[in-house]
């Protein structure tokens, strides 16, 4: 197995988007997505000129928002909501049967009974609308007003059916982005058609609409004066019956109560107001009693804090106070003055006290006046109570019969408020719709957009040239970079040579590689063989290769051509060079060099000829050439033998650089025989070619570490490989001034 396939450095770069890689297939499949791209649009050119022109009209229609309260989608702070459900709503009404129906009869778009359906609303008025009988649309259409007017056979004949499909497959109704209007657009063929059918639609709506209202009104109308009378008639009845009632029971009525009752709601409102004061007292003086026997400070007691008369006397407490600290800071505690100043303060103290327990006395004498006036008035409310409990049955049926009567007042005189409401809106006609943009006859066809087709049609064509280019790339097995080479090997690409005609040379004899490499040393193919030769001397530059051998995988790729190529460069070079023709099986170089019928290889390893005479000398360049030889039934055996070995290392002492010219090693196994008595081995790809698998399995084939020191990428077409990238500069036209012939 060979070690050097597998490049683990590329690794992260192949899981990468190279745009390189982009560019280049591009590049390489150019005129494939050009002439595919180009097909596609002039077949869409064609198409849109051929197809018949269609001229679409839009009216366009501002609902009323207070329609969304006659809808009940009045909700406060969801009006975009509630007016896309609004639209939503007439949208269904204008795609309606019983709707395009009226269009349809106003229009005249349904043809005479008894005219055939081929040649009914298509065939009448299909062709000015550009529809036809058996339209998609239309007819998808038409079979759903079949389907919803089969349970009414009468009123929509098979005529009037197919008008109603053909008018709905030509119009459109949308909204007009989240505001509350409507756009109708109609499409025909003839533009003025598509206005009036669409001004038609827009008109109809709204009579539609107004007439939906009116009718609505009026049985509102008719409903509530129906009802108005049975109600009133009801409230007659009640009426009567409290009447009645009153006058057989001998009640009188004050503001809808009996005379006894009156009275006893004052009193029993003038004793909850005595008890809730008499409750308020009791608890004023119980808090100053407690305050009292706690020993606590009478100042917090309300009646305390607002009395006038102990608030002056604290001021003259204060008074008596300062000036007893004054007279003791002057003359001392046993001061006469300041013993009279103490006996001042201690009756004002006591003065203070005496009022308090005035206060608290006034107190409890205003509770104990409370309480007996709400003793008083509950005697009198209970008096009360005993007269009215007697009337209690005839108050709780009198109440019943007027809440009876209140009950139908209230009903009646809503329905009557309701009815002439709804009379006055029947009389007088409101618009929830109208017109703001009436249609117009367009000059430009809506259909088909010519432009857009043309781009459609590009947009189509590269999209399927491009596919169809990556498909072309997927069935092309064969390397067409030095880099898909580079990256599917893992070895690096010494040299890509150009694809020449090598016959094109002037001198009519000799071998053709020979004199067009001698006729153009400056040509790109010779500077490409010279690179190649550098390559091989670079691959290691401390022991330069002296032996190389050239293989490929497969026949056909150029390999005894670049062989030779490779010889005849160095030989010019001033180099001593050999080359031998290892393909014992299909001497090509000795073909060649016409050394088919002189001994060679096969007779120097036999030992059944001499050594002189063996080596060719090629005059024009000085190349020295080793046939085959005769055929032989072992090749593999003569090549690996001992005697090949001492060959090889006896032409070593005499040349410079020995090329070995060996067969494909796909095939056979002569390369792989030959390979551990070289230094080097070139293995050869041809462009675009040589599968790449076969590829990998033949270098996997060839034994020895770092035996292979690099790949020819032989035969390139130039004009069809990748111009960009890292070997761009073998077809880039700055270069070619560099390049002779």
């Amino acid at each position: 197995m060979h070690g050097q396939i597998a490049n683990p450095a590329k690794t992260d770069e192949s899981e990468k988007v190279d745009l390189h890689h982009i560019i280049d297939f591009l590049l390489r499949r150019w005129i494939v997505i050009a002439v595919t791209a180009a097909t596609v649009v002039a077949l869409t050119t064609v198409v849109a000129f051929t197809l018949t022109p269609k001229y679409t009209s839009t009216v366009e229609i501002l609902l009323d928002p207070a329609s969304r309260k006659n809808l009940g989608l009045n909700f406060p702070g969801v009006e975009e909501q509630a007016d896309a459900a609004m639209v939503g709503s007439q949208i269904a009404i204008l795609n309606s049967l019983n709707f395009l129906r009226r269009v349809v009869e106003q229009e005249k778009l349904a043809p005479k009974a008894g005219a055939a359906l081929s040649f009914s609303f298509a065939g009448w008025v299909g062709d000015l609308l550009g529809w036809g009988a058996s339209s998609g649309d239309g007819g998808e259409a038409g079979a759903e007003v079949a389907n919803a007017a089969t349970g009414d056979a009468a009123a929509f004949s098979p005529e009037l059916r197919a008008g109603i499909g053909e008018l709905r497959a030509a119009m459109s109704v949308a909204q007009v982005g989240k505001a509350p209007i409507m756009s109708i657009s109609m499409t025909t063929t003839d533009p003025a058609l598509s206005a009036r059918l669409a001004n038609a639609i827009a008109d109809a709506y709204i009579v539609d609409q107004l007439e939906n209202r009116f009718e609505a009104a009026r049985r509102a109308s008719s409903w509530l004066t129906d009802r108005l009378q049975s109600l009133r008639e009801k409230l007659r009845i009640s009426e009567e019956a409290v009447a009645q009632f009153r006058t057989d029971n001998n009640l009188l009525s004050v503001n809808a109560k009996t005379l006894n009752e009156q009275q006893l709601s004052e009193v029993s409102a003038e004793l909850v107001q005595i008890q809730t004061e008499t409750a308020a007292k009791l608890a004023k003086y119980e808090q100053a009693r407690k305050l009292l026997e706690s020993g606590g400070k009478a100042d917090s007691i309300p009646d305390v804090m607002q009395s006038a008369v102990i608030g002056d006397l604290r001021g003259k407490l204060s008074t008596a106070a300062a000036r007893e600290a004054d007279l003791v800071s002057r003359y001392g505690e046993r001061h006469p003055l300041v013993v009279n100043v103490r006996a001042e303060r201690s009756q004002y103290e006591r003065m203070i006290s005496a009022e308090i327990q005035r206060v608290v006395a006034n107190l409890k004498n205003d509770y104990e006046v409370a309480k007996s006036r709400a003793d008083a008035m509950s005697a009198n409310v209970a008096a009360a109570s005993g007269q009215a409990n007697t009337e209690s049955a005839l108050t709780v049926k009198l109440r019943e019969l007027e809440r009876d009567a209140q009950a139908n007042r209230t009903l009646y005189e809503t329905f009557l408020q309701q009815a002439k409401l709804t009379s006055e809106q029947s009389e007088v006609t409101m618009k929830d719709a109208r017109i703001i943009t009436p249609a117009l006859p367009s000059g430009v066809p809506s259909f088909p957009k010519k432009q857009l087709f043309v781009f459609i049609g590009a947009a189509l064509g590269l999209m399927i040239g491009v596919a169809l280019a990556f498909l072309l790339d997927l069935l092309n097995t064969g390397f067409n970079s030095p880099r898909q080479l580079e990256e599917a090997t893992g070895l690096p690409v010494l040299s890509s040579i150009e694809w020449v005609d090598l016959n094109d040379s002037k001198a009519g004899e000799g071998v053709s590689v020979v004199n067009y490499l001698i006729e153009k040393p400056l040509s790109r193919f010779s500077e490409s063989i010279r690179s190649l030769r550098a390559g091989v001397q670079m691959s290691d530059v401390d022991n330069p290769p002296q032996v190389v051998e050239l293989t490929s995988a497969s026949p056909g790729e150029g390999k005894t051509s670049l062989s030779i190529a490779l010889a005849v460069s160095a030989a010019t070079s001033g180099k001593r060079v050999v080359l031998i023709d290892c393909d014992l099986r299909r001497p090509s170089v000795s073909q060649q060099f016409n050394l088919t019928d002189r001994p060679g290889l096969v007779e120097l390893l036999a030992q059944t000829a001499a050594a002189d005479g063996i080596l060719h000398r090629d005059k024009s360049s000085g190349l020295y050439v080793m046939g085959s030889g005769a055929k032989t039934q072992s090749p593999p055996d003569l090549l690996g033998s001992a005697r090949m070995q001492h060959l090889i290392e006896q032409l070593r002492q005499s040349f410079d650089l020995i090329v070995l010219d060996a067969p494909p090693i796909g095939p056979v196994v002569d390369a792989s025989v030959l390979a551990p008595i070289v230094d080097k081995v070139i293995f050869v790809v041809r462009w675009s070619t040589t599968a790449r698998e076969f590829v990998r399995h033949s270098l996997e084939r060839i034994p020895g570490d770092r035996k292979i020191c690099g790949l020819a990428f032989n035969m390139v077409d130039l004009r069809r490989t990748p111009k960009y990238g890292r070997y761009s500069y073998y077809s880039s036209a700055y270069y070619k001034k560099y390049y002779v012939g």
